[in-house]
């Protein structure tokens, strides 16, 4: 049997796979122990460690679980806020350096593999090399504040849409300022920006920074790994939901396994065809509120019901937004699944939007998963979780890559 660990767990979704294809969970580790309650209540037999990883007393207690046991695999997802495509980007975010410690604890425990997962916006964003020195630092520290200053002006400026449009139900906490619209200052606010995005583009950025992606897969080389790296669409897993994850899969370079990605087993347009939301969730859209198995109905106000039957098919409930309040087609797989401060998914079919039970068959949890917590502390959780039906076709693949070298 495998031993694994499981670093920056949330709900179990990407372990999930790997406890069904049989692999030993050893050790988990999660930030937030609302969270970690769910994952407790799923994995049996696994030592919890709960905390901060950057806390060398929480490191030393995830080693210590490895004193006597070889760790074969280690499983995570640094949190992705800071690459994220659907938010303001910063480049020093320490939620965006969280990778570090992950390969940390590669390096003292030295796995077989790894498997590290994260938005695709890991390749867009560039963080500063290493070790700059002299001008090259100068520059990057320039370039730096001008980044942060504009952050902070977009910021501004989408308080500032929030006042002058309507203000947002009681279904959405944005947590947005909804002050007293400013025309001027919105008119300044806009021309503040051009002008920073200008001086922004007059810097030759390839002097001091690097994609993520490739920095981290640098970092692992000078460690002794050999990694690669892909785009994986959940919906080609037979997941009902179009959510793209970056994956980085690494072994030792003196290993003898041929690292590859398991092959789509859905498509498009050919069969088997992606997964629709109908397929998905179609039996639970009468049931009534169950607490017991998170399929727990919102009570919306009737203003708010009013607006849901005006709002078409793949259209969202307020204009100015894509993805909160969204109404699924029914006969495709779903956008992303995201918390979105309760401005889930629209039911296709029913004036309402999706309950949490629904939006986990869309992630394709199965229905004896159990998560804990709060109707709003679930839907953090199914945000922020891998498909289950990704996480099964990955370690399905890594299984027989392992059978075969082993032969």
């Amino acid at each position: 049997m495998l031993n694994v660990l499981e670093l920056f767990g949330g709900c179990g979704g990407l372990g999930w796979g790997f406890k069904k294809e049989g692999f030993n969970i050893v050790a988990y580790n999660e930030l937030d122990p609302k969270i970690a309650e769910t994952y407790k209540a799923n994995f049996k037999g696994t030592e919890y460690i709960v905390g901060d990883i950057t806390d060398p007393t929480i490191k030393r207690q995830i080693y210590d679980c490895f004193k006597d046991l070889k760790c074969n695999i280690i499983l995570g997802g640094p949190p992705c806020v800071a690459y994220s495509m659907s938010g303001h980007r910063n480049s020093r975010d320490p939620r965006g350096q969280l990778f570090r410690d992950y390969i940390a604890t590669v390096e003292k425990l030295q796995p077989d593999l790894f498997v590290m997962e994260n938005v695709p916006g890991i390749c867009s964003i560039q963080h500063d090399k290493e070790r700059l020195a002299g001008e090259a630092k100068n520059r990057a520290n320039a370039f730096y504040k001008l980044e942060v200053k504009k952050i902070e002006l977009e910021a501004a400026k989408k308080s500032m849409s929030v006042a002058k449009g309507k203000k947002h139900p009681k279904e959405q906490n944005t947590g947005l300022s909804e002050g007293k619209y400013d025309e001027e200052k919105d008119k300044e606010l806009r021309e503040a920006i051009v002008k920073i995005k200008k001086e922004i583009k007059k810097f030759d950025v390839s002097s001091f920074r690097i994609s993520v992606d490739k920095k981290i897969i640098n970092t692992f080389q000078s460690k002794g790994y050999r990694v690669v790296s892909k785009v994986l669409n959940s919906a080609d897993y037979g997941v009902p939901q179009r959510r793209k994850r970056m994956i980085f899969i690494g072994v030792k370079q003196s290993s003898a396994m041929e690292i590859t990605f398991p092959p789509a087993t859905h498509h498009k347009n050919k069969l088997p065809k992606w997964k629709t939301v109908r397929e998905a969730i179609d039996d639970l859209k009468d049931l009534p509120s169950q607490q017991e198995t998170s399929h727990i109905l919102t009570n919306h106000q009737a203003s708010f019901i009013e607006k849901i039957k005006n709002t078409p098919i793949e259209k969202s409930v307020y204009n100015k937004y894509s993805e909160a309040f969204f109404r699924c087609h029914p006969d495709k797989p779903s956008g992303t699944v995201k918390e979105n401060h309760g401005g889930v998914f629209v039911h296709y079919e029913k004036n309402r939007v999706m309950t949490p039970r629904e939006l986990a068959r869309l992630q394709s949890f199965p229905d004896d998963f159990v998560f804990k917590g709060t109707k709003s502390c679930i839907l953090v959780q199914l945000g922020n979780a891998v498909p289950c039906g990704l996480s099964l076709a990955l370690a399905t693949h890594i299984k027989n890559i392992i059978l075969r070298t082993s032969v």
